[in-house]
């Protein structure tokens, strides 16, 4: 199967050196529209980077929601796996340090429904479905305090497939599995 991934933030951009500068300024998205980024240019964060954009606008919801439609409609692909953990700071919130407030959440959890539901459409238009993967950190209570309701997305059948932790482990694998056998996602 094939599946194509989409990092919900990349903020490689971010770097003062190498290749960050390089990569901000051939971003027209970025450069155009510093409001939907997390911070000023160069300013530090408690957490994430700067270039990061703002997932409390609806704006960034929907130009994410629109590259995964474009993929899911024009490419015949089997799957698209969600990358929230590179890099999983998604709000000005959570890069202070804060949880993510109930807003960003519920904004959060409407993009994942908005995108299984449009995913299920174009699947059964062309008789087989598009699976949704999600790679996340392996904590259900972390993932919530950054703005991921995981519990929700799993509950609401919203994902097919669990890919939980990364360069960071904070669960047991038991956990992960449980977690993802309790709701039937691989």
């Amino acid at each position: 199967e094939l599946f194509w991934s989409f990092r919900m933030n990349d903020t490689h951009d971010g770097g003062a050196s190498g290749q960050g500068p390089v990569l901000f300024a051939t971003n027209k998205l970025k450069t155009e529209h510093p409001e939907y980024l997390l911070g000023r240019h160069r300013e530090k964060l408690k957490h994430g980077s700067w270039s990061g954009v703002n997932y409390a606008l609806p704006e960034i919801r929907d130009l994410a929601f629109r590259y995964v439609e474009e993929v899911c409609r024009n490419y015949d692909v089997d799957g698209v796996e969600l990358d929230f953990f590179r890099h999983p700071v998604f709000f000005k919130s959570t890069g202070r340090g804060e949880a993510a407030t109930p807003d960003e959440i519920a904004g959060m959890t409407a993009m994942m429904r908005r995108i299984r539901v449009m995913a299920d459409e174009v699947g059964r238009a062309r008789g087989r479905p598009i699976l949704i993967a999600t790679h996340v950190p392996d904590s259900a209570d972390y993932c919530r305090a950054i703005g991921l309701d995981l519990g929700r997305w799993l509950a609401d059948d919203l994902l097919d497939i669990l890919i939980p932790a990364g360069y960071f482990q904070l669960n047991d694998w038991e956990t992960s599995v449980a977690l993802g056998h309790r709701y039937g996602v691989k």
